[in-house]
């Protein structure tokens, strides 16, 4: 795998998985209590609520994990991850907030996604990457 692999999937994994992911937080507050009608023979496909807080904790402890990483990185490399891939803010913002240039910016860019790979739950994108070139 080279750093080019590894940046192309944490980027995918920021515009992807963790958007996801911050969806299912934000939605749990509209889980409600499981409804039983009494009548018998009725066949369930499972407590939809349960589903739900499963989903809503798994996607808490990603968002978590997320967060370690970053405070296990370089702390400009992981303000550059949070504004732009996070944030969704512009490099030209990023730069200005940041004194940086924006040459500067893409630059730390590049070394935060591939120091997030390794940083994130001790390798996971290196290993979910792996496992596909290997399949």
């Amino acid at each position: 795998m080279d750093d080019k692999e590894i940046s192309k999937a944490v980027v995918k994994f920021f515009e992807v998985d963790v958007p996801r992911e911050q969806m299912l937080v934000r939605s749990a507050t509209s889980i409600t209590s499981p409804q039983f009608d009494g009548m018998p023979g009725k066949t369930s496909k499972g407590n939809g609520s349960e589903n739900k807080m499963i989903s809503y904790t798994e996607a808490k402890r990603h968002l978590a994990a997320i967060n370690a990483a970053l405070d296990l990185m370089d702390s400009d490399e992981a303000d550059v991850l949070n504004m732009l891939m996070i944030n969704h803010e512009t490099a030209t913002k990023a730069a200005l907030e940041l004194c940086l240039s924006r040459a500067s910016v893409f630059r730390l860019r590049k070394r935060a996604l591939v120091d997030f790979a390794y940083a994130f739950n001790g390798g996971e994108l290196l290993d979910r990457l792996h496992d596909k070139a290997t399949a």
